[in-house]
C-alpha cells in the first residue's frame, strides 16, 4: 500500500467517524424523530432486545418470527442488550457501528477501484459512497441491513478481483470466497441471485466466456419477462407471472449450453484477408439462438398443455425468441470478438465449484432447515407476506404495476425505483426535457456507449475487473424477482447492488474522461529523476531538441494530472460539505426536549390502556420499542408468526388475535376495511378513542 493510499484511508475513516460521533452524542429525541425513522429498523431493534433478554426470536414476546435478514440481527443482538439500561444508548452505539460499516465499505471500494483505475477515480468513488446524501440516507442512516450488505458485497468483489486468472484457488481462497458469499447472502437474502452468478464468474476467470455469459444471462432473463408483459399488457401480465418465471429458468438452462456447444464463447482467432458477407459464425449464432428459443418454447407449450402452468399467450414465445436473438447479438457486437475453441480446465472448475457452491448451498440449507424447525416455514415470513400482498393486485400496501417504467424499475417513486438514487437524477433531467423519460435514457445510454467506444479496450478490461457485468446481471435478476412477480411494498434500500454498480460505473466514466488529462500509462509512471539525468546527457548531443520535447510532454502530463485531481477534489467537496451540514442540522445538541416522550402517541396509549396490555398495530415498530409496560402485536404480518400469516390469508386473522389474547387495536379504520384485512377484526372491536386519525379499539372476543 502506498503512502497516499494509507493516508487517504485513514483520513476517510476519521472524517466519517467524526461526523457520526457528533450525531451519536446529540440530543436523545433526535434518534426517534430524525435518524432511525423507518419502522422496519425497529423490527430488528425490538426482536434483538427480546432475544437478548431470553424471550426468543419474537417481536411481541408471544409470537415467534423470522421476518428479518439473519446476519444483521446477529449484529443487533449484543447492541440492544443495552436497552435494558437505556433505550437511547443502543441507538447511539448502532449509529457509530453503521458509520464504521460505511467507512469500511468506502475503504474497500477505494481499494477495488484503485486496482484498475486512476487513484483520483478511486478517491471519488469512495467519497461518493460515504458522503452522498441519498446513498447515506438509504444505506446507512436507517439502521437497517443495507450497509452490511454493501460492505460484504464490496469485500466479495475485492476478493474476486484479487484472484489470478491462470492460478487455481488455494484452500484459503476457496474458503474466503465461499464465506463472503454466505455473509453477503445472509445480510440480504435477495443477494442469493448475485451469489449464484458469482460462482460462475469466479470459476470462469481468465476466459472471455464469463463476460459474454453474464450478458447472455441478462438478455435471457429480460426477454422472458418483457415478452410476456409485451403480449399481455400491464397489469394483466401478473396473471401469467409464474409462466414468465418458468420461461426465464428454461431459457437459462437451455440457451446457455447451446451457445457454448455452438462455439459462441471465447476469444478472437486469427482472421484471413477474405471477409464474407455472412460468415459461418453468424449463421451458427442465428441457428443456436433460434434453436434454444424453439426448445424453450416447446417445453413451455408442453407445460401449458399438461396444466402445469395456468396460462401464457403463445404470441409471447416468438417475441421472446426475437429479443434473445437481437440482445445476444448485441452482446457479441459490443464484445467485437469472434469465438474460437474454449479451453476450460473442467477438473479445476468442478473442484472449485464443489467447494464454493458446497459452502453456499450448505449454509442456505442449514438456514432453511433451522427456520422450518423453529418457525414452521423455510423462508422469512416477511417475504411471503409481501408476495401475497402483490398477488392481491391492489391493497393497502400498493397497487399493481401498470406502466413499463414501473415494471422495469425505472420509476421515480419508492417501490418502483429499482436502480437507486441515480434514477431520481435521471428523472430530474427528464423533467427538464419535458418529461421524456425514454428519450433521456436513450441519450444517456448513447453518451456512455460513446465514452466506452473511445476507450474500448481500457473500458472493457476495467468493467470486467470491477465486476460490472456480474453486478448488472445480478441486479436484473433481483429486480425481476420483485417486479416480475408483482411483489408489493419493496423499498429503496433493497437495491444495494444497483447503487454499488452505479458508483463503480461513475468511477469508470470519470477515469475514461480524465484519461487524456493524465496522459498515457507510460507517462503516468514516468520517473522524473531518471528522466532528468537522461535529458542532461542527451542535451549534450544532437538529440537535445528531442529531450526538450519529451520534458515538455512530461510537464503537460503533470499539469493534466493536477487538473484531474482538482476536478476530483471539487466533486468530493461537493459531496462532503452538504453531507456534513445535513447531519449537523438533523442531529442538534441541547436539552430542549428533555422530559418529553420520544413519540407523541406514547402518552395517549399509556393513558388509555392498562399495564400489560397487548395492542395490535399495522406496523408499530417504533411504538413497540419505546412504549413502556405494554406489548405491540404486529398485524400486517411482517414481523409476526407464520401461523398468523396463514390465518390472515384464510380470513381468520381476528380469531388468531383472539387466541393470543389481544386487548386493543390501534389503527387507521380504513386500512382494516381494505385488502389484505377486509374487515377480519370487526367482529369483536369496539371504538374507545381516537388519536391522529387512528382509532383505539377495545378487542373483546
Amino acid at each position: 500500500m502506498t503512502r497516499f493510499s494509507r493516508y487517504f484511508e485513514i483520513s476517510l475513516v476519521v472524517i466519517v467517524m467524526a461526523i457520526h460521533l457528533y450525531a451519536a452524542l446529540s440530543e436523545a429525541h433526535n434518534f426517534a424523530t430524525s435518524w432511525f425513522i423507518r419502522d422496519d429498523a425497529y423490527y430488528y431493534f425490538k426482536v434483538a432486545q427480546n432475544i437478548s433478554e431470553g424471550l426468543g426470536s419474537t417481536f411481541d414476546g408471544i409470537n415467534p418470527t423470522n421476518g428479518y435478514h439473519p446476519l444483521w440481527m446477529l449484529v443487533c443482538i449484543p447492541i440492544f442488550a443495552l436497552a435494558r439500561f437505556d433505550l437511547i444508548l443502543p441507538l447511539r452505539v448502532l449509529l457509530l457501528v453503521s458509520a464504521a460499516v460505511s467507512a469500511w465499505t468506502g475503504v474497500l471500494l477505494f481499494r477495488l477501484v484503485k486496482r484498475t483505475l486512476a487513484a483520483s477515480a478511486a478517491v471519488l468513488a469512495a467519497a461518493y459512497w460515504v458522503f452522498d446524501r441519498s446513498i447515506h440516507y438509504n444505506v446507512t442512516q436507517f439502521g437497517l441491513e443495507t450497509g452490511l450488505t454493501a460492505l460484504t458485497l464490496t469485500a466479495f468483489l475485492l476478493a474476486i478481483s484479487n484472484l489470478k486468472p491462470d492460478s487455481p484457488l488455494s484452500p484459503r481462497q476457496s474458503l474466503t470466497l465461499g464465506l463472503l458469499a454466505v455473509a453477503m447472502t445472509f445480510s440480504r437474502l435477495d443477494t442469493v441471485f448475485l451469489a449464484l452468478l458469482a460462482g460462475a464468474w469466479i470459476l470462469l476467470r481468465g476466459t472471455p466466456l464469463r463476460a459474454r455469459l453474464m450478458g447472455d444471462a441478462a438478455v435471457i432473463v429480460c426477454a422472458a419477462f418483457v415478452s410476456v408483459a409485451a403480449r399481455t399488457g400491464l397489469p394483466a401480465y401478473f396473471t401469467y407471472a409464474r409462466s414468465a418465471v418458468v420461461l426465464a429458468a428454461l431459457g437459462l438452462a437451455i440457451q446457455i449450453p447451446i451457445f457454448y456447444f455452438a462455439g459462441l464463447y471465447a476469444s478472437r482467432p486469427p482472421t484471413s484477408n477474405l471477409q464474407l458477407p455472412v460468415t459461418n459464425l453468424q449463421l451458427r449464432f442465428v441457428a443456436a439462438s433460434l434453436l434454444g428459443s424453439a426448445l424453450a418454447a416447446s417445453l413451455m407449450i408442453g407445460l401449458l398443455s399438461s396444466d402445469a402452468l395456468s396460462g401464457l399467450p403463445r404470441s409471447a414465445l416468438p417475441v421472446y425468441a426475437g429479443i434473445v436473438l437481437v440482445g445476444a447479438g448485441l452482446v457479441r457486437a459490443l464484445a467485437r470478438s469472434r469465438p474460437s475453441k474454449v479451453g476450460l480446465d473442467w477438473r479445476r472448475i468442478f473442484r472449485e465449484g464443489l467447494v464454493y457452491y458446497g459452502i453456499l448451498g450448505g449454509a442456505l440449507a442449514a438456514y432453511m432447515l433451522f427456520n422450518k424447525w423453529m418457525f414452521g416455514t423455510f423462508t422469512p415470513v416477511s417475504g411471503q407476506i409481501k408476495a401475497w400482498w402483490g398477488s392481491l393486485q391492489g391493497s393497502t400496501y400498493g397497487n399493481p404495476i401498470s406502466t413499463w417504467a414501473e415494471f422495469l424499475g425505472l420509476d421515480r417513486e419508492e417501490g418502483t425505483n429499482a436502480w437507486g438514487p441515480v434514477m431520481v437524477s435521471i428523472h430530474n433531467l427528464s423533467d427538464r426535457l419535458g418529461g421524456r423519460l425514454w428519450l433521456t435514457l436513450g441519450l444517456l445510454s448513447i453518451a456512455v456507449l460513446l465514452i466506452f467506444l473511445l476507450n474500448r479496450k481500457r473500458a472493457a478490461r476495467a468493467a470486467v475487473s470491477l465486476g460490472l457485468p456480474l453486478l448488472l446481471t445480478g441486479s436484473l435478476a433481483q429486480m425481476f424477482y420483485y417486479n416480475g412477480q408483482g411483489y408489493a411494498g419493496s423499498k429503496d434500500w433493497y437495491w444495494v447492488s444497483q447503487m454499488l454498480m452505479f458508483a463503480l460505473l461513475g468511477a469508470l466514466l470519470f477515469d475514461l474522461l480524465t484519461r487524456p488529462l493524465r496522459g498515457s500509462k507510460k507517462q503516468e509512471n514516468f520517473n522524473a529523476n531518471n528522466t532528468n539525468e537522461q535529458i542532461a546527457q542527451i542535451e549534450k548531443s544532437k538529440f537535445a531538441p528531442f529531450a526538450h520535447s519529451r520534458n515538455s510532454r512530461l510537464k503537460i502530463s503533470m499539469s493534466g494530472k493536477s487538473l484531474a485531481w482538482a476536478l476530483a477534489s471539487i466533486l468530493v467537496l461537493a459531496c462532503l460539505v452538504p453531507f456534513a451540514t445535513t447531519v449537523i442540522k438533523r442531529m442538534p445538541w441541547g436539552a430542549a426536549r428533555a422530559g418529553q416522550p420520544y413519540m407523541d402517541v406514547l402518552p395517549f396509549l399509556e393513558s388509555n390502556t392498562e399495564a400489560g396490555a397487548l395492542i395490535g398495530m399495522t406496523g408499530g415498530g417504533n411504538t413497540a420499542y419505546f412504549i413502556e409496560g405494554r406489548a405491540i402485536v404486529n398485524m400486517d404480518g411482517l414481523i409476526n408468526s407464520y401461523d398468523y400469516h396463514l390465518a390472515l390469508r384464510a380470513g381468520r386473522g381476528g380469531d388468531y388475535m383472539s387466541g393470543v389474547g389481544l386487548d386493543y387495536i390501534f389503527s387507521n379504520p380504513n386500512i382494516l376495511q381494505n385488502a389484505p384485512y377486509n374487515g377480519q377484526f370487526d367482529k369483536w372491536s369496539l371504538r374507545v378513542s381516537e388519536f391522529g386519525k387512528k382509532d383505539l379499539l377495545k378487542y373483546q372476543p
